[in-house]
């Protein structure tokens, strides 16, 4: 691909260009925004701390309905030859990588080799026999109640810069004798599960994870340069270089060592991120019903409906509907969110242990769906006065953001932006402001919660 950032689309070209989008994984066209006031100016300005020849970055996409508008790098990705990130530069991209194992293992289920409420002993005899049987389902959603491979390997004293191998790592969750909780009572994050689905698909399949991904997801995807690194050896293209800040400037954290592959492993692009972004809408890979598939959410006994899918996360962002997942491991720190109302993609990876990629992605999204936000924030701006304090209070929209504001003519109060934190709820600073309704769904008043002060009840005028 082009290593020339691609703006492809504004709005209208966008929808010439989408793929078909099924009713059921996205809104009407009414919905579709116009994202021509986002400019390559806007976007570099949100990385400028990164335009700078001596310190690592982020590479970021940016899909509209399955198509690439933006893509470019900041910052470098190898400071000992000054190499700079760029849109195919590969990245190691953490957690991130759970979804296509997640999907490997919902691809096998398909195939009829794996029945995901089986006793997982049935297909990894190695493993403890526990009081209950932990299940494939259990481990793609995080319910099987087992302890994290990661945390038992820091505990043994394994750190990062020792070579375990797969057997090594089996042995070490072979040992554990007790479990968390009772398998699917409750939620808990553990890489175990997503490690054991490389052992799972060798099993199974007597391929490789490597080779089952590539064979049924990354070549009828077109994804090229994307691939599970099992093979320390392996001379990887493009690869990046992940650092973590010291007193003397970033100092490397990468270490090449890691073959277990599952939890985290998956070596990419964002260019390649733009396609499995658009697989949500015109599925190519071999997994039928792909989207419906892998956004079903998991379950507990205690609950009927987790957050976590298969691989991924169910999310609200300022009262929108996201699905992604974040990753951060040895400096490498990754995220990819996409909103399935508008079918926008977002994805940044970043090689420096201290840069927070999901703030940036929240940015960009503040960018091009700031017309929508304005839309949905509109119904909230108006005065606002508090009889008990003789105060008013002034909610402005400006750009799809909300600002509060004390009335009066004070040049010194500037306003203050409100962060949505819930439904009708904000935080501004140290203040919690709930905003209620009327029995015709109007906002009537707000109530302030600021600390050592209570509620303060604040009326529409």
């Amino acid at each position: 691909m082009t290593l020339r950032v691609t703006l492809l689309c504004a709005a209208t070209l966008c929808l010439l260009l989408s793929h078909p989008v099924p009713a059921a994984a996205t809104g009407s066209n009414l919905d579709r925004p116009d994202y021509s006031h986002v400019s390559e100016t806007d976007l570099d300005s949100i990385f400028f701390a990164f335009d700078r020849p001596d310190t690592p970055g982020c590479a970021v996409s940016v899909a509209c309905h399955g198509e690439q508008i933006f893509a470019k790098g900041y910052g470098i990705a190898n400071l000992d030859y000054g190499i700079p990130i760029r849109p195919d530069s590969r990245f190691m991209i953490a957690s991130v990588s759970k979804q296509f194992a997640a999907a490997a293992l919902m691809m096998m289920a398909q195939e009829g080799v794996l029945d995901l409420d089986e006793d997982l002993r049935t297909y990894i005899p190695e493993l403890p026999e526990f009081e209950k049987p932990i299940t494939a389902r259990q481990i793609i959603h995080h319910t099987s109640g087992l302890r994290d491979i990661y945390d038992l390997l820091a505990l043994a004293d394994i750190g990062l810069d020792k070579t375990t191998t797969n057997e090594d790592a089996l042995v070490m969750i072979g040992r554990q004798q007790r479990l968390n909780f009772d398998p699917g009572t409750d939620f808990l994050y553990s890489n175990s599960g997503y490690f054991l689905m490389s052992v799972l698909t060798r099993n199974l399949t007597g391929m490789s994870l490597r080779d089952y991904t590539h064979k049924h997801f990354f070549e009828p995807i077109g994804m090229h340069a994307t691939h599970w690194h099992d093979d320390t050896g392996m001379i990887v293209p493009n690869r990046v270089i992940s650092y973590r800040p010291t007193p003397r400037g970033p100092g490397k954290f990468y270490r090449g060592n890691m073959d277990r592959v599952g939890a985290r492993g998956l070596f990419t692009t964002v260019e390649d991120f733009v396609l499995w972004d658009a697989n949500f809408i015109e599925n190519r890979s071999h997994l039928e019903n792909f989207t419906e598939v892998m956004s079903r959410p998991g379950s507990t006994t205690r609950r009927d409906s987790i957050n976590y899918a298969t691989g991924l996360r169910h999310g609200i962002y300022r009262d929108l509907v996201t699905l992604g997942h974040g990753g951060s491991y040895m400096g490498f720190r990754t995220i990819y969110m996409r909103f399935p109302e508008f079918q926008l993609g977002i994805t940044v990876f970043c090689n420096q242990s201290n840069i927070s990629p999901a703030a940036y992605s929240r940015q960009i999204a503040d960018l091009y769906l700031r017309n929508v936000f304005a839309d949905r924030f509109a119904e909230f701006a108006g005065t606002y006065t508090s009889e008990s304090l003789g105060v008013a209070f002034t909610v402005i929209l400006e750009d799809g953001d909300l600002y509060l504001k004390r009335s009066g003519d004070d040049p010194y109060d500037d306003p203050r932006r409100m962060v949505w934190s819930a439904s009708d709820r904000f935080r501004v600073d140290r203040w919690n402001i709930r905003f209620e309704r009327d029995d015709d769904d109007r906002i009537r008043h707000f109530t302030l919660e600021a600390p050592r002060t209570g509620a303060i009840t604040f009326h529409r005028e």
